[in-house]
């Protein structure tokens, strides 16, 4: 009889082998992360065994006669026909390529991008390999209180597991029960959350205020922040709040040639042009700008993009466009606004300007209602 301890496929390793009770020497092994092959010798017996992974950590006992085999020499035996499984060790930044390969959206990219290297940080680990599913969603559940957060962390070392076909029932199921816990705590808090309308009212108020204040700092003969930043909140307050990654890249330019696959704003056909959106399996999104005043101005960045840094570099992220928003404008994000604008409209029941948030905002109705509605209690 056979016993094998605590036989370790993840890791690759094995405590103990006994024969009848006796630890053995003379053995040769070949243990990959879904087989383990073994060749014992002893007493001029030798047998020989194939053990196919069932779990990761196993102890086994193999019960078999042992053949017998005159005058064998140890270093003559070896293990045939074993094609060992090749483990790559899966780095962080050969994570990093791969998530670009398969998630095209900016924003997930770069939120699952600081989720893979906090834990890799947290854990001080060089490989995927080295992590274990249960550790890292303690790390997450430990580390964050938001439903919605956890749900999102998971989320992104699912998808890596994902990516490198990596079984992984925990996350999945942890994943559906932080989805099912965040549904019954937005129904349980969507009533007791709604603020009143005139709180909405007052945040477009601050913002058509700000709007004037910029319209007197304009200059017509060089394209500057504050110009940039008029033509943001007058986009944002004529035709609704877009998504911050819609704006980062989009440039100016007098034609539609060569830009199929970027957002733009052509002068000539006075059309905003969004290839790269949340929901751009639906197509293109076109926005008409009606707006003299803010083709006028536009028209002055023609040749450069809509947005930039004061050192005339692009955003990185959105949370990078973020911070400069609350900077210039009281604390408030791009979302206080989309959700103050979308609660006046709904609030109206303008069913006209509701069809146009829902397309120049990317969301549906019902989104609207159910994230975007939060300043509706008349109180």
């Amino acid at each position: 009889m056979i016993k094998i301890t605590n036989l370790n496929f993840k890791n690759q390793t094995i405590e103990t082998i006994e024969v009848n009770g006796e630890m053995v020497d003379n053995l040769e092994i070949k243990l990959t992360k879904t087989k383990f092959n073994i060749v014992i010798v002893k007493d001029k017996k030798i047998i020989k065994k194939e053990i196919k992974k069932k779990d990761d950590i196993v102890d086994v006992i193999i019960e078999d006669t042992m053949e017998v085999v005159e005058d064998i020499v140890v270093e003559d035996i070896v293990v045939e026909d074993i094609k060992e499984e090749v483990i790559e060790k899966v780095t962080l930044a050969k994570i990093k390529d791969l998530l670009k390969e398969h998630i095209p959206k900016k924003n997930t990219l770069d939120s699952y991008g600081r989720t893979i290297m906090q834990v890799f940080e947290y854990f001080k680990v060089q490989t995927i390999h080295e992590l274990l599913e249960q550790d890292i969603i303690h790390y997450i559940e430990k580390k964050y209180e938001s439903i919605s957060t956890i749900k999102t962390k998971l989320c992104a070392m699912y998808k890596v597991y994902k990516i490198f076909n990596i079984e992984s029932e925990l996350f999945k199921n942890k994943i559906d029960y932080y989805a099912k816990k965040q549904t019954l705590y937005q129904d349980e808090h969507k009533e007791l959350n709604k603020k009143t309308t005139q709180e909405g009212d007052a945040i477009i108020a601050y913002f058509e205020n700000k709007l004037a204040e910029l319209e007197t700092t304009i200059q017509e003969d060089n394209w500057t922040h504050q110009n940039q930043l008029y033509c943001i909140l007058k986009i944002y307050l004529t035709y609704g709040v877009m998504r911050p990654s819609e704006l980062l890249d989009l440039k100016i330019t007098e034609c539609d040639e060569g830009n199929e696959n970027i957002n733009y704003y052509n002068v000539w056909t006075k059309e905003l042009i969004i290839h790269n959106h949340k929901n751009d399996r639906k197509g293109v999104k076109v926005i008409q700008i009606t707006d003299v005043k803010l083709r006028t101005i536009l028209k002055l960045g023609l040749g450069n993009y809509l947005i930039t840094s004061q050192n005339d570099a692009l955003y990185q992220s959105s949370s990078a466009f973020t911070k400069m928003f609350k900077k210039e404008f009281n604390d408030y994000t791009p979302y206080c606004l989309r959700k103050a604008i979308s609660s006046k409209c709904i609030a109206e029941g303008d069913i006209e300007k509701i069809k146009k948030l829902e397309h120049n905002q990317g969301h549906s109705l019902n989104v609207i209602l159910e994230h975007y509605n939060v300043y509706s209690n008349a109180s």
